[in-house]
């Protein structure tokens, strides 16, 4: 008999928080340091991206520790960059529902636990999550910091449930063995790039419908 659902995890980027036009921001101005490859569109960036920025600049080739100290200097000259964001609309609603009938609530995110409480305190939704689970606890698609929420919110993994807008996050789901992995078309990757999620939403309003 299939448990009912106690827990929803985020990811937070690309769900939650609309930094879509980011990355493709960043990798032009790599590539005009570094050479890399071009991105004409962003459409054309979200078929390359990888859960985590390591594992794209692998794919781009950025292999050497010269040219990783380059990339992670830029990155971190643009940290200002990740703050002041919108949610995606239908969020707040969808969040405040969620917690309404009765779900604990987290983000897992392989971005910072600092920049996700200043945009989500900004926006009056923190109140809605119970656990925060950023990179100090590793990076997905490891399933590691999905085990760690698990943990703190003394849950097992059939009782929860994981969106994502990335592969990267839909394994670490898969590898955790929750209920459900759901992805979201919406974010940073393409959407036949989910096909491993259970279930595919287009928009966040439809979250609601699919975390049993």
């Amino acid at each position: 008999m299939t448990k009912k659902t106690k827990l929803v995890m985020f990811d937070y980027d690309g769900v939650l928080i609309n930094s879509n036009h980011l990355p493709k921001q960043y990798y032009d101005e790599l590539a005009t340091i570094l050479g890399t490859k071009q991105f004409a569109t962003q459409e054309e960036l979200r078929e390359y991206l990888e859960v985590n920025m390591h594992l794209s600049l692998q794919r781009l080739g950025v292999d050497t520790p010269e040219k990783l100290n380059v990339a992670t200097m830029l990155f971190r000259k643009h940290d200002d960059r990740w703050k002041n964001l919108s949610l995606f609309p239908g969020v707040k609603e969808m969040l405040h529902k969620l917690k309404q009938n009765g779900y604990a609530l987290a983000i897992i995110s392989n971005n910072k636990e600092e920049t996700i409480r200043y945009d989500l305190s900004r926006h009056k939704v923190l109140m809605y999550f119970d656990h925060i689970v950023d990179t100090k606890y590793g990076r997905k698609p490891e399933s590691d910091q999905i085990m760690h929420c698990l943990k703190l919110a003394d849950i097992s993994p059939d009782q929860a449930v994981m969106i994502d807008d990335m592969d990267g996050g839909l394994i670490a789901a898969k590898t955790a063995k929750l209920k459900k992995a759901i992805g979201v078309s919406y974010g940073y990757q393409l959407r036949h790039r989910l096909q491993m999620a259970d279930v595919i939403v287009d928009h966040p309003k439809e979250i609601i419908g699919v975390v049993e």
